[in-house]
């Protein structure tokens, strides 16, 4: 197994990595719009959105991954109605490949939205 840090990246708030590769697949942990010193980044749904997907992409690119990799997507939300703000933003970061997700209402810490997803690094297919 191999592990991210990133100087770029917010410190973790608890014990646990940013991502992990395991195989031919990368784990990311949730990561939400949080700039390297840990304060939020933006305060709409659509700015927070951007942020945090930018924080996975970074999790992505240490590992030689990017969004077409991802196969999996969970995203939690503090108010599911943010779904179809969310849905926008999250679509232009994923213009070629739609991994299966799940979305769900959260209680989140200070933050309107949190992303992780899991990337396969061998040939993808669908049914």
């Amino acid at each position: 197994m191999t592990r991210s840090e990133t100087d770029d990246m917010p410190m973790a708030g608890g014990h646990y990595s940013h991502g992990l590769r395991a195989g031919d697949f990368v784990y990311t942990a949730g990561q939400v719009p949080r700039d390297s010193k840990r304060n939020v980044i933006g305060t709409t749904i659509e700015e927070q959105t951007a942020a945090t997907l930018e924080n996975v992409e970074r999790v992505l690119k240490s590992f030689g991954a990017t969004f077409d990799n991802v196969v999996k997507a969970t995203v939690h939300l503090s108010d599911v109605a943010n779904a179809p703000r969310f849905n926008a933003v999250y679509a232009r970061y994923f213009p070629n490949n739609k991994p299966v997700r799940t979305l769900t209402g959260s209680q989140l810490n200070g933050v309107l939205v949190e992303v992780d997803v899991v990337a396969y690094l061998g040939p993808i297919t669908t049914s």
